[in-house]
Protein backbone atom coordinates (compact mmCIF):
# COMPACT_ATOMS: atom_id res chain seq x y z
CA UNK A 1 0.00 0.00 0.00
CA UNK A 2 2.12 3.09 -1.28
CA UNK A 3 1.46 6.23 -2.67
CA UNK A 4 1.29 6.95 -6.76
CA UNK A 5 4.32 9.13 -6.93
CA UNK A 6 2.84 10.46 -10.69
CA UNK A 7 -0.19 11.39 -8.58
CA UNK A 8 0.95 15.21 -7.61
CA UNK A 9 -0.42 18.54 -7.86
CA UNK A 10 -0.18 20.34 -10.79
CA UNK A 11 1.69 23.72 -11.47
CA UNK A 12 -1.67 25.22 -12.67
CA UNK A 13 -3.76 23.90 -9.74
CA UNK A 14 -1.15 25.22 -7.41
CA UNK A 15 -0.54 29.20 -9.47
CA UNK A 16 -4.24 29.52 -10.81
CA UNK A 17 -7.19 27.57 -9.18
CA UNK A 18 -8.37 24.48 -7.08
CA UNK A 19 -10.18 22.42 -9.07
CA UNK A 20 -12.50 19.59 -7.85
CA UNK A 21 -9.46 17.45 -9.53
CA UNK A 22 -7.24 18.81 -6.70
CA UNK A 23 -10.08 18.70 -3.95
CA UNK A 24 -9.95 14.42 -5.11
CA UNK A 25 -6.49 14.69 -4.88
CA UNK A 26 -6.35 16.29 -1.30
CA UNK A 27 -9.43 13.34 0.09
CA UNK A 28 -7.31 10.12 -1.47
CA UNK A 29 -4.03 11.74 -0.28
CA UNK A 30 -5.65 12.29 3.41
CA UNK A 31 -6.73 9.58 3.53
CA UNK A 32 -3.97 7.32 2.39
CA UNK A 33 -1.76 9.15 5.25
CA UNK A 34 -4.18 8.14 7.88
CA UNK A 35 -4.08 4.60 7.29
CA UNK A 36 -1.39 2.47 8.64
CA UNK A 37 -0.66 -1.42 8.03
CA UNK A 38 1.18 -3.82 11.09
CA UNK A 39 0.64 -7.17 9.64
CA UNK A 40 3.97 -9.39 10.22
CA UNK A 41 6.71 -8.08 8.94
CA UNK A 42 5.76 -5.52 7.00
CA UNK A 43 4.65 -2.27 9.00
CA UNK A 44 3.97 0.90 7.36
CA UNK A 45 3.19 3.53 10.02
CA UNK A 46 0.37 6.58 9.45
CA UNK A 47 1.43 9.97 9.07
CA UNK A 48 0.36 10.84 12.75
CA UNK A 49 -1.96 13.94 13.57
CA UNK A 50 1.03 15.39 15.69
CA UNK A 51 3.35 15.02 12.84
CA UNK A 52 0.83 16.93 10.50
CA UNK A 53 -0.21 19.53 13.02
CA UNK A 54 3.29 20.63 13.52
CA UNK A 55 3.80 21.45 10.25
CA UNK A 56 0.20 22.55 9.47
CA UNK A 57 0.60 25.44 12.41
CA UNK A 58 4.02 26.55 10.45
CA UNK A 59 2.29 27.25 7.29
CA UNK A 60 -0.59 28.96 9.29
CA UNK A 61 1.64 31.12 11.03
CA UNK A 62 3.33 31.80 7.39
CA UNK A 63 -0.47 32.60 6.32
CA UNK A 64 -0.89 35.13 9.33
CA UNK A 65 2.52 37.15 8.28
CA UNK A 66 2.66 38.51 4.98
CA UNK A 67 4.25 35.84 2.34
CA UNK A 68 7.78 35.49 2.75
CA UNK A 69 9.48 33.12 0.21
CA UNK A 70 12.81 32.59 1.80
CA UNK A 71 10.34 31.71 4.97
CA UNK A 72 8.10 29.47 2.84
CA UNK A 73 10.97 27.92 0.93
CA UNK A 74 12.59 26.95 4.74
CA UNK A 75 9.60 24.49 5.21
CA UNK A 76 11.30 22.15 2.85
CA UNK A 77 14.17 21.48 5.42
CA UNK A 78 11.94 21.22 8.35
CA UNK A 79 9.83 18.95 6.68
CA UNK A 80 13.36 16.74 5.83
CA UNK A 81 13.98 16.58 9.68
CA UNK A 82 11.01 15.40 10.92
CA UNK A 83 11.63 12.44 8.19
CA UNK A 84 14.52 11.70 9.64
CA UNK A 85 12.99 12.15 13.15
CA UNK A 86 10.85 9.22 12.35
CA UNK A 87 12.96 7.07 10.84
CA UNK A 88 15.08 6.92 13.52
CA UNK A 89 12.73 4.98 15.95
CA UNK A 90 12.34 1.09 14.07
CA UNK A 91 12.15 -0.56 10.53
CA UNK A 92 9.11 0.18 8.91
CA UNK A 93 8.24 2.25 5.68
CA UNK A 94 6.95 5.89 7.08
CA UNK A 95 3.90 7.27 5.37
CA UNK A 96 5.77 10.52 6.34
CA UNK A 97 7.83 9.80 3.25
CA UNK A 98 4.61 10.28 0.78
CA UNK A 99 3.72 13.34 2.77
CA UNK A 100 7.39 14.90 1.97
CA UNK A 101 7.42 14.46 -1.59
CA UNK A 102 4.01 15.89 -2.13
CA UNK A 103 4.72 18.41 -0.32
CA UNK A 104 7.94 19.58 -1.12
CA UNK A 105 7.00 19.66 -4.86
CA UNK A 106 4.15 21.53 -3.90
CA UNK A 107 6.59 23.86 -2.13
CA UNK A 108 8.71 24.08 -5.53
CA UNK A 109 5.45 25.14 -7.64
CA UNK A 110 4.85 27.94 -5.17
CA UNK A 111 8.51 28.90 -5.54
CA UNK A 112 8.37 28.93 -9.23
CA UNK A 113 4.92 30.48 -9.61
CA UNK A 114 4.83 34.24 -11.09
CA UNK A 115 1.54 34.95 -8.89
CA UNK A 116 3.55 33.71 -5.42
CA UNK A 117 0.87 34.91 -3.07
CA UNK A 118 -1.73 33.30 -4.58
CA UNK A 119 -0.27 30.38 -5.31
CA UNK A 120 0.83 30.34 -1.72
CA UNK A 121 -3.03 30.85 -1.16
CA UNK A 122 -3.49 27.75 -2.52
CA UNK A 123 -1.36 25.90 -1.04
CA UNK A 124 -2.68 26.49 2.03
CA UNK A 125 -6.44 25.55 1.03
CA UNK A 126 -5.11 22.09 -0.84
CA UNK A 127 -3.13 21.67 2.66
CA UNK A 128 -6.33 22.60 5.30
CA UNK A 129 -8.19 20.04 2.72
CA UNK A 130 -5.82 17.13 2.99
CA UNK A 131 -5.97 17.16 7.00
CA UNK A 132 -9.56 17.45 6.93
CA UNK A 133 -9.16 14.36 5.15
CA UNK A 134 -6.51 12.60 7.05
CA UNK A 135 -8.64 13.69 10.91
CA UNK A 136 -11.69 12.55 8.85
CA UNK A 137 -10.28 8.87 8.03
CA UNK A 138 -8.23 8.70 11.55
CA UNK A 139 -9.72 5.92 13.73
Amino acid sequence: MSWDKNKRISQEEISEKITPKTVQFAEEFGKYLATGVNAGKEQIVALTTSQLRKFFGEVKRQQMSEFNESEFAMLKPKLAYAVGRAHQRARATYKIDDFYEVMADCIDKVCKSPDKQKAFKNFTLIFEAIVAYHKAAEK
